[in-house]
């Protein structure tokens, strides 16, 4: 991973800050409390966010309301930017977070980011749910940390240290074994109560089959008992379905006996009814009717043609209606101009004045033609008078024929009627004398009939016997079967509480084996695997050590003149010597204090990147006033020191002017009025 860019928008005490990283060293140089530090804590909040304890106020200018960092950085050749904002309301919390890679942005959750940067870092996964010390102490310590790391409790100091090196998970391992078997115990515990009384179950089910068996036996016996009944049941039922049909057939004669006699009654009131209206007919048959069909036709001719005369009689009637009223129309007009005529002083048309001659003269033709019109004009209501007349006598004249067509219409009537009613006395004679016969042949039908069902009566007796004795059977029957369904049904209930207790016993027993493999399962974590796990931290745990203390010793070397010598203990404690005899921490100077925090700080940096090969973390080392308390002489050895880091990018925090000979890039910054700023920018290595 690469530094490249990093803004700050109202963070700690910048308002804002636009910051490029070259690659090699680079020193951020400046008074104490110039800002040097707060860009490092920019950095880390970019990549990981708000650590657990850590405040948003801590980070936010104090009079903002909004803040954000947005980092630029190179990791196996993806452009990444992310960028992380702050918002203050009655808390500073962060409020959004986004992530790009070669030009593609998105908004993300600032869990789904962490896990991002940490996928994007190739850090373990484990590291998801933990504070970013992996960072820490890869990457970026604050010195004065590192010294309380040292100083710290050897067992607090070595979780830390189990923590930092992904190896905590044996001391996880060694707990959950603990868990693992204390419950194996537990479970064992709860299984052997289940078991203990499988001998009084077995006991049960041989006690329970053997009832079973005898059940079974006796049941048999029953069925073989309601077999017997069933056969002589289906015997009986047998006998009575024939005498049944024997009573059917009696109920059919019966029915038919009764429908005879219906029948005959019948046609003695039917002969009753024909010699009822024979009688009626003989005495409509004595009136005679006279009928002229001839006449009845010349009636209709005669009808027809004063029809027609009606009707011509109408159609001039309506053409002398016509002629009148043009009549009239004619005299309104003569009237009418006569009168505009006499009044006329001008001509209307050429405006000269009337001569009273012409005047006469027009008016008395008017006249004339005024008392021509009143004569055609009587002649016509003349003519329309008697036109009335006439049609009056013609349409008396046609009531009178339709007067008598009418009563030779009913005439005709009558006599169809009189035909009618000779056929009816036929046809009535021939349906006495057939109902005569029915008569009698039903009377010798019904004296059949009845010897026939005297035949029937000895069947009643059959019927009743018979139908006491199948309900005796019925009853034996039902009883019968109400035994062997209580028999079955206890059968039923054995059965299944012998297959429970076959089940319940196979379960014990494959719990009795289960407790068994549990038993070797406990035995084996808590014996053989909880020694292995250990063995194996310790192995892991020793050569860690070995490693890091001599890396420890050689940077320390490096740092420090004078003959001594350090180490690590087993619980990864610093051991000074100084011509074989220890050296007690507290005892050393500040600059030998802080050279031990030093050598410490680049020791583990190596071991884990050495552990951890793949993070992409291994070619970038930010050191925090890394030369607090140094001397001169162990400032001309931090070239030394930073010569052989070997990393493609050093970022310095330092306010120690000589360092600023031992890098390839100075940044110097400045604090006014409270607002850190850039004050200068020394940079060979820009990109």
């Amino acid at each position: 991973m690469r530094v490249k860019k990093i803004k700050l928008e109202n963070i700690r005490s910048f308002e804002g800050l636009e910051l490029e990283f070259p690659k090699g060293s680079t020193l951020l140089s400046g008074d104490i409390g110039s800002g040097k530090s707060s860009i490092l804590l920019a950095l880390e909040f970019a990549l990981f966010g708000l650590q657990p304890g850590q405040k948003g106020a801590s980070l936010l200018r104090n009079n903002a309301n909004r803040g954000g960092v947005v980092l630029e950085i190179e990791v196996e050749g993806k452009q990444i930017v992310i960028e992380r904002r702050l918002k203050r309301e009655k808390t500073v919390s962060q409020e959004t977070a986004t992530l790009g890679i070669n030009g593609l942005s998105r908004e993300l959750s600032l869990t789904e980011l962490k896990s991002e940067v940490l996928r994007l870092l190739n850090y373990p996964l484990e590291f998801s749910k933990k504070t970013n010390l992996l960072y820490r102490f890869t990457v970026y310590t604050p010195q004065e940390e590192m010294k309380e790391i040292i100083v710290e409790k050897p067992d607090v100091r070595l979780d830390t240290l189990r923590h930092v090196f992904g190896i905590d998970r044996y001391k996880k391992i060694q707990e959950n074994v603990e868990i693992i078997t204390r419950k194996l115990r537990e479970e064992i515990r709860n299984r052997e109560g289940y078991v203990e009384d499988i001998d009084d179950k077995r006991a049960k089910l041989d006690e329970k089959d053997s009832m079973l068996k005898e059940l079974k036996i006796s049941e048999f016996g029953i069925g073989e008992e309601l077999k017997i009944i069933i056969e002589e049941r289906k015997k009986v039922e047998k006998e009575i379905g024939e005498i049944e049909k024997k009573q059917e057939e009696k109920k059919n004669f019966e029915k038919e006996f009764e429908k005879t006699e219906i029948m005959l009654e019948s046609k003695k009131r039917d002969l009753v009814g024909l010699k009822k209206q024979l009688e009626e007919l003989e005495k409509q048959l004595i009136e005679k009717i006279e009928f002229n069909e001839k006449y009845l036709q010349e009636l209709k001719i005669k009808k027809n043609e004063n029809q027609g005369q009606i009707d011509k009689l109408e159609d001039e009637k309506i053409n002398l209606r016509g002629q009148e009223a043009s009549l009239i129309d004619k005299r309104n007009e003569s009237m009418s101009l006569k009168q505009r005529v006499t009044e006329l002083d001008r001509c209307p048309t050429c405006l000269q004045e009337v001569n009273p001659g012409y005047k006469i003269n027009l008016a008395n033709k008017l006249n004339r033609e005024l008392l021509e019109t009143e004569k055609k004009t009587r002649e016509l209501r003349e003519r329309l008078a008697a036109l009335d007349n006439e049609l009056m006598s013609k349409r008396k004249e046609k009531l009178e024929i339709e007067k008598q067509i009418s009563e030779m219409e009913i005439l005709r009537v009558r006599i169809q009627a009189v035909n009618e009613k000779k056929a009816r006395r036929e046809q009535i004679k021939k349906d006495e004398e057939q109902k005569g016969k029915d008569i009698d042949m039903l009377g010798r039908l019904l004296s059949s009939l009845r010897e026939q069902l005297r035949g029937f009566v000895k069947f009643e007796i059959f019927y009743i016997e018979k139908k006491k004795l199948i309900d005796g059977i019925l009853k034996s029957e039902r009883e019968k079967e109400i035994k062997k369904a209580e028999i079955n049904k206890e059968i039923e209930l054995l059965a299944r509480q012998v297959k429970e207790l076959g089940l319940e016993i196979e379960l014990k027993i494959k719990e009795k084996e289960k407790i068994a493999y549990m038993r070797e399962l406990e035995d084996w974590f808590s014996g053989k695997f909880s020694v292995l796990v250990g063995f194996v931290e310790k192995s892991v745990m020793l050569k860690l050590r070995e490693e890091f203390s001599k890396l420890f010793n050689e940077w320390f070397s490096i740092l420090v003149y004078d003959n001594v010598n350090v180490r690590l203990d087993e619980e990864f404690t610093p051991v000074i010597e100084q011509q074989g005899y220890e050296i007690d921490y507290s005892f050393l100077s500040g600059g030998e204090r802080t050279a031990i925090a030093l050598a410490y700080r680049l020791a583990l940096n190596q071991t884990i990147n050495s552990l951890l090969s793949k993070i992409n973390t291994k070619d970038l080392v930010i050191l925090d006033e890394p030369t607090d308390g140094f001397s001169e002489q162990q400032l001309d050895k931090m070239r030394d020191v930073l010569s052989q880091l070997n990393v493609q990018q050093l970022i310095i925090v330092s306010h120690e002017s000589k360092i600023e000979g031992f890098v390839d890039n100075i940044i110097r910054m400045k604090k006014e009025n409270h607002v850190s700023s850039i004050e200068s920018m020394n940079l060979t290595n820009v990109t």
